[in-house]
């Protein structure tokens, strides 16, 4: 990691993309020098459907961001948010007989669990590889056990596979801009890293982020990526059932849902009936403001049951669940949304929301910052350009 020169990340979502340029002193903590964000045209569920306005949205502002700081960029960290992650968790173990756990034990066990994936994962590519726990003889362990005797050792990993076409194109359109890729980073782990390091969150947590269109959750433990699973729906089915039960228009419910403040709402009496000013394309109709309170606790009721409270993917990690970081997309919804959620029970979950203002835009490029700089503990680094083998990268990453 040079100290000298900025380096370059591009955070690519369907309504932004955001231009990051970051320097790093010489204890590799970071620093934002500069960024822009653009509105993004050409992408769609995380995968680019129309290569021209994608890459002159890139060329363009990457003009931009290098006359801004006067520096020539070839070379860039992305961070991307596709609709489709495979996770795979695969148990590797060896038979110690008493004796020590050595690096070429470590090595075999990562070797044949890629070779195993590979094999069944044809179509797809690694972008990130966990660590997810050791033991020795059923004794848990925090890091690599090299070195330490027993008689039966154990190891969890976690894949997170992306498919291969997906990772070509964004390569191919990189390229035409002159840009070569150092490194694919998924948002959610990005999140997470900038969480764990900026945040006062428990370690075993999960991020629910409720985009407009679609919604993901990312399950974190010690500090581990370990699960990621996709939905189709976002924070529109709110504005979609008040327009559909009350009639409304869905420009019209959209302005009450933005212009409504739950928590002022909630004293006012049973028939407190909407203002005429919200009625500018409908004609006027007597609606509790309480029933639009309803309708969104309903909706969002039941999108934390699928969520979480009755996600079966989530059986064997829901014990070991500390908090819930909830992730609104529409800076609008955050407050309205967040009011529903702190009036329901979750046990003794710690519930932490993102705040409404634009810098939460920067969560991932921060992340990645200290993920590039600093590397994370429990993860082993795929990097997509080097000459080197997958697993002899891997290998790498873990014991230097």
């Amino acid at each position: 990691m040079q100290t000298d020169q900025p380096y370059l990340f591009i955070d690519i979502d369907d309504k932004k993309i955001i231009f990051s340029a970051i320097k790093y002193n010489q204890k590799l903590d970071h620093e934002i020098i500069a960024n822009i964000i653009v509105n993004s045209e050409g992408i769609l569920n995380g995968k680019i459907i129309n290569v021209e306005k994608f890459t002159k949205i890139i060329k363009n502002t990457l003009n931009e961001m290098e006359e801004k700081i006067n520096h020539l960029f070839t070379n860039a960290i992305i961070i991307i948010n596709p609709d489709k992650i495979n996770c795979i968790n695969v148990c590797g173990y060896k038979k110690l007989n008493g004796s020590q756990v050595s690096k070429e034990d470590i090595t075999y066990i990562l070797n044949d669990s890629k070779k195993l994936i590979a094999l069944n994962e044809e179509k797809s590519s690694l972008v990130h590889l966990f660590n997810s726990s050791f033991s020795i003889d059923s004794d848990n362990l925090e890091n690599l056990p090299i070195g330490l005797f027993g008689e039966f050792y154990n190891q969890n990993m976690t894949f997170f596979l992306l498919d291969k076409i997906t990772l070509k194109n964004i390569k191919s359109l990189f390229n035409k801009c002159e840009i070569n890729i150092d490194r694919v980073v998924l948002k959610s782990f990005a999140e997470g890293v900038n969480l764990l390091t900026s945040k006062s969150i428990e370690k075993n947590f999960m991020i629910f982020r409720i985009g407009e269109e679609r919604s993901s959750l990312s399950l974190f433990k010690n500090k581990c990526y370990l699960y990621s699973e996709e939905f189709s729906f976002g924070s529109n089915l709110l504005i979609q059932d008040l327009s559909k039960i009350c009639s409304l228009k869905i420009a019209e419910a959209e302005n009450i849902l933005k212009d409504l403040k739950f928590q002022n709402c909630i004293d006012l009496g049973e028939n407190q009936i909407l203002d005429k000013k919200y009625f500018t394309h409908s004609p006027f109709r007597k609606i509790r403001v309480k029933l639009i309170l309803e309708i969104v606790k309903a909706r969002l009721d039941e999108l934390f049951e699928i969520f979480y409270e009755k996600n079966i993917n989530l059986n064997y990690y829901n014990k070991t669940i500390r908090g819930i970081y909830i992730y609104i997309e529409d800076l609008n919804l955050i407050e309205n949304i967040k009011f529903i959620f702190t009036k329901k029970e979750i046990g003794n979950l710690q519930i932490t929301f993102n705040e409404p203002y634009d810098e939460r835009l920067l969560s991932a490029s921060v992340g990645a910052a200290e993920l590039v700089g600093k590397g994370w503990e429990k993860e082993a680094i795929p990097i997509i350009q080097s000459k080197k083998s997958i697993i002899s990268r891997l290998f790498s990453s873990l014991f230097n």
